[in-house]
């Protein structure tokens, strides 16, 4: 039997790192792309660290689920290796507001970053929901309830969690 392995996708500010925080909580093996250092930042894009995160994502996991939070380019590469991938999205106005008001990550203070932000919301959000199996608006939801909805998502295969 394996568990669960999730991806957690979206713009910056959408919350995947609390939603991820949460998750360890609850016992999840939690990895955050960029946190954990598995991303390279450029003026005009975001590279992920693939086959470090191909790698993670190919280790056995007998006995609990996985979630993983990258948002990136070639992140359909991770796709094949998880069970589930979920958009976090927001509106425009929240995003703005956590960004602005954040203490723990700075990207997007900076008024360039921000409006990389905006860019890459209106180009690649699209995209995004596309590969996405579940979707899920942080805007107005309690943290509890986005974070039930993807706990919801583990399972053990060929068992329960």
């Amino acid at each position: 039997m394996t568990a669960t392995r999730v991806l957690v996708t979206g713009m910056s500010g959408t919350g995947k790192s609390t939603v991820l925080a949460e998750l360890g909580h609850r016992g999840w093996h939690a990895v955050d792309a960029d946190a954990d250092g598995l991303v390279d930042e450029h003026p005009d894009r975001t590279e992920l660290r693939l086959p470090e995160l191909e790698a993670i994502l190919a280790q056995p996991l007998p006995d609990r689920a996985m979630v993983v939070a990258a948002t990136g380019g070639g992140q359909e590469r991770l796709y094949p290796l998880v069970d589930h991938v979920v958009l976090l999205t927001a509106s425009w106005k929240e995003l703005r507001q956590r960004i602005a008001t954040r203490t723990d990550n700075r990207f997007g203070q900076d008024p360039s970053e921000l409006e990389r932000i905006r860019a890459d919301r209106e180009a690649y959000e699209p995209l995004l929901r596309q590969g996405a199996d579940l979707v899920i608006d942080t805007s107005a939801a309690p943290l509890e309830d986005v974070v039930d909805r993807i706990d919801a998502l583990a399972t053990i295969r060929g068992g329960d969690r």
